[in-house]
């Protein structure tokens, strides 16, 4: 369970992103809401179709006026090469050891990553939204993330706070914790989702003859379904950029 909760501060922190500049949360505060992204890491699909799937939906964020930066305990070599992957335009921040992510208590013991979570920031510094993956594919749709973005008020900015967590360019590419697996190639994510979709469709001609206990798991289905969707067109847009550039 999240340390943190809606209606709570959020931890100020300073972490180094892949350009190797310090993000800090209370500066950033001072120019808009901010939208934490924690992920597993590069190799794992979902975090690669969540990420590409925000990115593909930019202006979406930048109309509402929120900022977007993602975090793991990827070294900065990892992070610079997934964002030019999937062609992010927002920052991918470290958390080698995963000192921030356990403050926030979205730390999976076992495997030594974050466990899937959003955190959206006011400029007051207050969480108004927090969503907790309970495994690696639970997210939140782009839809929901967008609704909790446009009740947000237009509060002033917080006086800046010195970070609890301070993690200097240094730290950021030592002493990682990230687990020993290769990062998911650009062209191997398409045909993932493809296979996961269609597996799917399997499980949901099984649900429906299940009566009434096949309602709940065919709605999920259908859920995780338009998740895959999501996440395959923003790969597929992506790769076509990159074919053009």
């Amino acid at each position: 369970m999240a340390n943190v909760s809606v209606g709570e501060k959020a931890p100020a922190f300073e972490l180094t992103d892949h350009q190797v500049q310090p993000w800090n949360l209370s500066g950033q505060l001072e120019a808009g809401p901010v939208m934490l992204v924690f992920y597993r890491g590069d190799w794992c699909p979902y975090c690669n179709g969540q990420l590409v799937g925000f990115a593909r939906q930019s202006e979406e964020f930048e109309r509402r006026g929120t900022q977007v930066a993602a975090i793991s305990v990827d070294p900065m070599e990892n992070s610079t090469e997934m964002v030019g992957k999937l062609m992010l335009p927002f920052p991918l921040l470290s958390d080698p050891r995963g000192g921030l992510t356990k403050r926030y208590g979205l730390w999976n013991e076992e495997e030594n990553v974050a466990v899937p979570a959003i955190v959206v920031v006011d400029r007051s510094g207050e969480i108004r939204y927090l969503y907790t993956g309970t495994d690696v594919a639970d997210r939140p749709g782009n839809e929901d993330v967008f609704a909790a973005l446009d009740d947000l008020e237009d509060v002033a900015s917080l006086a800046p706070r010195d970070p609890e967590i301070l993690v200097t360019p240094a730290e950021a590419n030592e002493d990682s914790v990230r687990p020993d697996k290769p990062p998911m190639p650009l062209e191997d994510l398409v045909p993932y989702y493809r296979g996961a979709f269609f597996a799917t469709e399997v499980f949901k001609k099984r649900f429906g003859g299940w009566g009434r206990r096949g309602k709940d798991a065919l709605e999920e289905a259908d859920r995780y379904q338009a998740m895959v969707k999501t996440y395959d067109a923003a790969l597929r847009e992506t790769i076509e950029a990159h074919r053009r550039s």
